[in-house]
């Protein structure tokens, strides 16, 4: 069952807390297992870290594979956006945030969760952007 499943607040207050857990050095270990076809041991390292069942610290590492996963720690503190009214940082200032903080793979992940484009597209954009 996804994170969008029939899940009660609780399993996910319980899931939002264990992701906290992660460190970057964690998702670069994860990183390496991938690479080296040691998935079983990812899982484990990320269960170890977290507290998360089997299914959901397999989701998190299948989004550290594919791109898709952001330390919550690096991503800038908002409050909730209303794009309408031009308020709230964008995705540019957010993504030069994690570029100024040298996170250049967290900063291209969130582009890529956000706009839907492939990594390379991701990887132009976060490199035509200059940070202030």
């Amino acid at each position: 069952m996804g994170l969008f499943g029939k899940r009660k607040e609780k399993d996910l207050a319980a899931i939002a807390a264990g992701r906290a857990k992660i460190s970057s050095a964690d998702v670069e270990q994860v990183r390496f297992l991938l690479t080296t076809s040691k998935n079983l041991m990812a899982v484990k390292i990320i269960r170890d870290r977290t507290g998360l069942d089997l299914a959901d610290a397999k989701a998190v590492v299948d989004e550290i594979r594919y791109g898709t996963f952001v330390l919550p720690a690096t991503l800038p503190a908002t409050r909730p956006v209303d794009r309408a009214a031009g308020q709230g940082p964008t995705l540019a200032d957010r993504v030069r945030a994690l570029k100024a903080n040298g996170d250049l793979h967290q900063a291209t992940a969130l582009v890529v969760a956000e706009t839907g484009m492939t990594d390379a597209e991701a990887g132009l954009f976060v490199g035509a952007l200059h940070t202030r």
